[in-house]
């Protein structure tokens, strides 16, 4: 008899409240997609029921006000890159412009020292704006 398991090398971790991830996106975005395969479930599988997922398509209209909100609420956004995708907004922390496969585990390093009061790596500096 052969059992075969699908095991998965992603740490969990629990979080002590609730994290939202909104993923702002373009249809026709290679990056947008490759996060949707890869970001996505990564961060389901290692924070369970302690992340909630929201996705927004860029073209549609009802978009721009919960876009602008953000936009407006961090500091240093530069207005060159208003309107570009991916963009990932972890809801009170810190948003990120742009993607590339693998950047969730730095994501969700940067996301789990700010969340214990430490220092965030640079890895990401580049394409990561914190909240005012």
């Amino acid at each position: 008899m052969l059992c075969l398991c699908a095991c998965s090398n992603t740490e969990k971790v629990k979080l002590k409240k609730t994290v939202t991830i909104e993923f702002y996106s373009v249809a026709t975005c290679a990056e947008c997609k490759a996060f949707k395969k890869h970001a996505i479930p990564y961060f389901k599988e290692r924070y369970g029921g302690k992340v909630k997922i929201k996705m927004y398509d860029m073209d549609d209209d009802g978009t721009k006000k919960p876009y602008d909100q953000v936009i407006k609420s961090l500091k240093d956004f530069d207005e060159n890159y208003y309107g570009m995708s991916p963009f990932v907004n972890i809801k009170g922390y810190m948003a990120y412009l742009g993607y590339r496969t693998g950047d969730e585990k730095q994501i969700a390093k940067d996301l789990e020292a700010k969340l214990k009061g430490k220092k965030m790596s640079a890895a990401l500096s580049g394409h990561r704006y914190m909240y005012k």
